[in-house]
């Protein structure tokens, strides 16, 4: 009797693929600013993170400060996220949930112990 363990490991695989492609698309819609749907800024940011907790595939690292952790709210900075940079480490705040998000080491980053 052949094993269907190759065809379930393709598949897996396949639905992986198609999962980043979606996940890439989502991005595209996040980063493209000249739209001004609300609509579809708020439901492809929850689409993203539906489909990256779905599929376990971490959010890209391009994507992780266009969407608030917290809300799932997309950033539209100045309008409802505030970004500051402090001692090189750069602090997203979300006004709509006020949570705050910091990326990038800070001033002593670059020592080893």
């Amino acid at each position: 009797m052949p094993s269907n363990r190759r065809g379930r490991q393709k598949k897996g695989q396949q639905r992986r693929a198609q999962a980043q492609e979606s996940q890439e698309r989502l991005i595209g819609i996040l980063e493209n600013t000249t739209d001004p749907n609300e609509r579809l800024l708020r439901s492809s940011a929850r689409h993203l993170i539906k489909i990256s907790r779905r599929h376990r595939l971490p959010v890209p690292s391009e994507a992780r400060h266009l969407v608030c952790r917290k809300c799932h709210a997309p950033h539209r900075f100045g309008e409802n996220a505030r970004v500051r940079i402090k001692h090189g480490q750069r602090i997203i705040t979300c006004l709509e949930c006020s949570s705050i998000r910091r990326f990038g080491g800070g001033p002593k980053s670059h020592r080893r112990r």
